[in-house]
């Protein structure tokens, strides 16, 4: 088949549309990790960035931070390929280890990460410990969607051992960004991280700033049905949210947690016609449905929750965030993904690699999967609404969605889960765009 790229829209890198509208691939990033260092079950942890090449051309790809154990990196991505780059030291962690710095109070450090590469492509993050018992991975937005306001999302419920955090971490893109978390105010150069550690829940915490910068919270290891797992999520700028969303529990799951949170006063979120909760702006929600259409009256941000599912193998899975699309950011391009995770099958336990399609009525039975058509047959439908999804167990290898029908809209959601693992990232939607001073800044050039 043609091009081939990890969880991204397939088509260049045009940031002008009409509707002010990009998919999530760009020649410019910016990022960091939070500590999930669990001092006392792990040795270290592995963090990955996976960068997919989509262009019929090798990618020169250059990763530099102001850490000072940092050594850039430069590398090339063959055509139409995943290449998985790790990031060194595990330091470079905001707040790592973190058991000394719990207290609340911004910390400000020098662990920035910059991803540019001279062709568009697309990028996630990635952190696992190396005992595999905690994980998550997140899509890293592009520049071009970084905004200036955005609403933390973190574990509702942590260790009493002060190891395990809810942490927020931004990222500034350029000098003299100011930003605002909840009530502490500082100043960041660019590639400088300010972060925040706490035993409190800090969902609904609003961050703000006078320049576009990065935002990624969650929770070392938060607690879902008593097992803890890494949580980390890069947060969508307000502009980004939406008021419909097609919410469907994990693979053997018949509910499942979300956690919703609001930036305008008497925002009503229901599920189907029961109205959850009425919040103002700043505040957040955590609930527990199963395969609805979740709607509000004014945007919101909606992030399902992993948790064990008591099936397959015992304790298979664990706590991670998966970052949901409203629907009107899903996609009509072609995608290719892997699902998450570092390491494979081993010792005879089998991974379960799980895909979720979302589509409307039309587009059931219009999508392929690593060319061959799913019948609209397969496709279950979400209650009270014109949604259906496919949802199946996969391979860890690489695979394919696309559509010939124009007219179809879908998103596509990865995760993997194995004993007490946990993780997922969603791929195959668009995001307005924030930021305009970056549709004009000329492309990176990259000495290799």
């Amino acid at each position: 088949m043609g091009g081939r790229t990890l969880c991204l829209l397939l088509l260049s890198a045009v940031f002008a549309y009409a509707d002010n509208s990009a998919p999530t691939i760009a020649n410019d990033f910016v990022f960091t990790f939070f500590n999930a260092y669990i001092d006392s079950e792990a040795s270290d942890v592995q963090l990955v960035a996976k960068v997919s090449n989509n262009n019929n051309g090798t990618a020169n790809v250059v990763v530099t931070s102001p850490f000072p154990s940092f050594n850039t990196i430069r590398v090339s991505v063959a055509p139409y390929s995943i290449l998985k780059i790790p990031i060194t030291p595990e330091s470079i962690e905001a707040q790592f280890p973190g058991n000394q710095t719990n207290h609340g109070r911004i910390v400000v450090e020098d662990k920035g990460i910059r991803l540019q590469s001279d062709l568009s492509v697309a990028v996630y993050a990635h952190a696992e410990l190396a005992n595999r018992q905690s994980a998550d991975s997140f899509l890293v937005l592009p520049a071009v969607h970084l905004g200036t306001q955005y609403v933390a999302v973190t574990a509702t419920s942590t260790s009493i051992d002060t190891e395990y955090p809810n942490m927020i971490a931004v990222v500034a893109y350029q000098d003299s960004t100011q930003v605002t978390i909840g009530n502490q105010t500082v100043t960041l150069n660019a590639l400088q991280v300010a972060s925040v550690a706490t035993m409190d829940v800090l969902s609904g915490t609003v961050i703000s700033g006078n320049k576009p910068f990065g935002a990624i919270s969650g929770s070392t290891c938060g607690i879902v049905a008593s097992t803890c797992g890494y949580e980390a999520v890069m947060l969508l700028p307000v502009g980004g949210w939406g008021t419909q969303f097609v919410a469907i529990p994990f693979v053997d799951l018949s509910t499942n947690y979300y956690q919703v949170v609001a930036n305008t006063n008497n925002t009503v979120v229901s599920a189907g016609s029961t109205i959850i909760t009425t919040l103002n702006a700043g505040e957040y929600r955590e609930f527990q449905i199963g395969t609805a259409l979740v709607t509000s009256n004014f945007p919101v941000q909606l992030i399902q929750t992993g948790q064990n599912t008591g099936n397959h193998y015992n304790f298979v899975g664990a706590p991670f965030f998966l970052q949901l699309p409203s629907t009107d950011k899903m996609s009509n391009t072609g995608v290719l993904f892997q699902p998450p995770g570092n390491f494979g099958d081993e010792g005879g336990v089998l991974l379960s690699y799980i895909l979720r399609i979302v589509t409307n009525l039309a587009g059931a039975g219009t999508i392929q999967i690593d060319g061959t058509t799913t019948g609209a047959l397969h496709y279950k439908h979400v209650p009270n609404s014109d949604f259906y999804y496919y949802e199946s167990i996969t391979s860890s290898t690489t695979h394919s969605v696309t559509t010939n029908n124009p007219g179809t809209k879908y998103s596509v959601i990865t995760y993997t889960y194995y004993s007490y693992y946990g993780s997922g990232f969603n791929c195959a939607f668009d995001l307005p765009i924030e930021n305009f001073a970056a549709t004009t800044t000329a492309k990176p050039t990259i000495q290799l």
